[in-house]
């Protein structure tokens, strides 16, 4: 069965979770293509014979992810090789619910004004069994529902300030839509990777309407290795670094005659809505200069302070589920206890 959807999977290292992304691709793909956009230090030999001779997939290695700004980079080069018109990005710490993943596919080939479609994410930890991965448990919401699919591109910029996450990037959209997107933001803020992904979703969303299931799209597992939990360190390093404010500039311009509003209304409402919030999460005092956030940044920023109040969870009850998502569950978990050694 054709359909007209990419999903593309970055990777960078973590090899121990390519089997298992790829024997589940395999085994519950419903006819999309995968191509593999490789960014790691080192080629993974038991993932290439894994895929070859595989028709679906998809195969290519790019130069290693040292930065984001190279890692962003290869997102564009990677989306230009995509001859679909949707794409969908992956990870190898994901399960991808491929029915409703083919639900999206099918909503946006009859709606012609939508340019994106997407669902919920549920995040999950992982119970061991003498070292290895056999249940998931502790269920919580990555991305809730949002309504982002208003005809006024005002309205879905206000919606995505008010509900601050990365669900944009994380649906079904348009292939062109990305090119244009990814074209400015792989070129654009350096290395400010929030202000990447923020612009990256911004744009898109200007972009057009995207719709939102009430239905999991996708299953990720929060882990250690996470890109998620990476994240501390790297918001520390944008408020410190002289150069942010001149790409917030940038990312006010471009935006603004996108969205074709007045210059510095969208910065003054990504600062009430996103950097405010970041900052009132470091305990720092309020009117501050940005010479004294630089300094309290170094002197009082603490790791376990950050990651203790990002890391607060409203966990799900499993029961809540649908029937699709709980048998979705029950095969992850089959397919985890048949692998334990």
């Amino acid at each position: 069965m054709k359909t007209n959807l990419t999903i593309i999977l970055f990777l960078k290292e973590r090899k121990d979770f390519n089997k298992r992304f790829i024997d589940y691709f395999l085994e519950h793909n419903l006819g999309f293509n995968l191509l593999i956009s490789d960014g790691s230090k080192k080629t993974d030999k038991n993932l290439l014979n894994r895929i070859k001779k595989n028709n679906l997939i998809k195969y290519v290695k790019f130069p290693e992810d040292k930065s984001y700004e190279i890692f962003y980079k290869k997102i564009f080069k990677t989306l230009k090789l995509v001859k679909k018109k949707y794409v969908f990005f992956a990870s190898n710490d994901d399960f991808i619910i491929y029915p409703t993943l083919k639900k999206c596919v099918n909503f946006l080939t009859k709606q012609k004004k939508i340019i994106g479609c997407g669902g919920t994410w549920i995040g999950f930890e992982m119970l061991k069994k003498n070292g290895f991965d056999f249940k998931l448990t502790n269920f919580f919401y990555l991305y809730k529902y949002q309504k982002i699919d208003h005809e006024n591109k005002i309205d879905r910029f206000n919606t995505y300030l008010k509900n601050h996450s990365d669900l944009v990037r994380n649906c079904v959209i348009e292939k062109k839509i990305f090119l244009k997107t990814y074209k400015y933001s792989s070129n654009l803020f350096r290395n400010f990777v929030d202000l990447k992904d923020d612009f990256s979703c911004l744009y898109t969303l200007a972009s057009g309407p995207i719709k939102i299931l009430k239905k999991p799209l996708v299953l990720h597992q929060d882990h250690l290795n996470s890109e998620a939990n990476r994240r501390a360190d790297i918001l520390k390093s944008n408020f410190v670094n002289n150069n942010f404010i001149n790409d917030l500039i940038i990312f006010d311009k471009i935006l603004s005659f996108k969205l074709k509003l007045k210059r510095l209304i969208v910065m003054n409402k990504y600062y009430s809505s996103v950097i405010k919030k970041q900052l009132n999460l470091l305990d720092l005092p309020r009117e501050l200069s940005f010479k004294q956030v630089k300094s309290l940044l170094f002197k009082k920023f603490q790791r376990r302070i950050f990651n203790k109040k990002f890391k607060k969870k409203n966990y799900i009850n499993f029961d809540k589920f649908d029937i699709v998502t709980k048998k979705v569950v029950y095969k992850i978990e089959k397919y985890l206890i048949n692998n334990i050694k």
